[in-house]
């Protein structure tokens, strides 16, 4: 790779996996906003170059050391790495947004209904790699046909019996008489990176993954405070458990109380609130956190 001090980041120019890849480095303080027809966005912040691309395109980028790292979909990663075996990149973090998975899906009123019945069809995927890797693994003959784009309308056209496609809500299946019958890989965006940067690069890395990983800290966490009778605390700590122990502060002129600052999961809570309610807790304030350093 080139001796260089800047920081290259390939992100995917447009989609799903783009929006929360440019939400998730604008809470990091990158404030980036890419025009329409530009490829290549830079930042101040830790002297870094964005290269926005084609998703399909960037784990070459990186492989090739034109970009030090990457936000792609772990089921791309996939596919290439099983279809470039020297390869050059590795995993640097798990992101926990672009949730999906790949999954084989066939005709809802049709004569596949387990893996066995694809014996002798055809598969239509843009995932030939994976898909090849799972039938060999599970001794499946099976035709593969690679289609880049609207690969859900090959069995309405007669091209496939079946698709191998991401899934996320199911709702494109449906549209297409499709049911999903076997999931392959469950998906995430994710980091990924050369495995042979310089180690100003991999200092500048480090930094970008804590950024990364405070913001992700917090993604169902909430900032909760309330006043509670100090007798009711044993309960309330079941209730509410924490990343740590509670602020607990007496308050004011009422000794037998105290006010409590917790940050705790967003599952269930509303249920919890009424738990806390039955338990004497008032003056429940709620707030959302934008980061949270460890």
């Amino acid at each position: 790779m080139q001796n260089q001090q800047r920081l290259r980041v390939a992100l995917q120019k447009s989609g799903k996996l783009s929006e929360g890849s440019i939400e998730l480095l604008n809470k990091c303080s990158f404030k980036i906003r890419p025009a329409k027809n530009h490829y290549l966005v830079t930042s101040k912040e830790l002297d870094t170059d964005f290269l926005m691309v084609r998703d399909d395109d960037i784990p070459g980028f990186i492989d090739r050391g034109v970009a030090d790292i990457g936000i792609m979909g772990e089921n791309l990663f996939v596919e290439y790495n099983l279809g470039h075996k020297d390869n050059k990149l590795a995993v640097i973090a798990k992101l926990e947004f672009a949730t999906c998975r790949l999954s084989i899906a066939v005709k809802a009123n049709g004569d596949i209904h387990k893996l066995s019945d694809l014996t002798g069809k055809i598969i239509a995927t843009s995932y030939p790699a994976t898909l090849s890797n799972y039938l060999a693994q599970n001794k499946i003959e099976a035709k593969i046909v690679v289609m880049h784009g609207s690969v859900e309308l090959a069995p309405k056209v007669g091209i496939a019996d079946a698709i191998c496609d991401l899934v996320s809500t199911g709702t494109t299946l449906k549209e297409n008489d499709l049911v999903e019958m076997l999931v392959l890989l469950e998906s995430e965006a994710i980091l990924v990176g050369h495995k042979n940067m310089s180690e100003a690069i991999k200092a500048k890395v480090k930094e970008l993954v804590f950024r990364f990983q405070s913001v992700i800290n917090v993604r169902n966490s909430k900032y909760i405070m309330l006043h509670i009778d100090k007798t009711q605390l044993p309960k309330l700590k079941e209730l509410l458990p924490g990343y740590e122990a509670p602020t607990i502060l007496e308050l004011q002129g009422h000794p037998e109380k105290v006010a409590v600052h917790v940050v705790s999961e967003e599952r269930h809570l509303w249920d919890t609130i009424n738990k806390l309610k039955e338990i004497g807790a008032s003056s429940i304030l709620v707030m959302n956190i934008e980061k949270m350093i460890a």
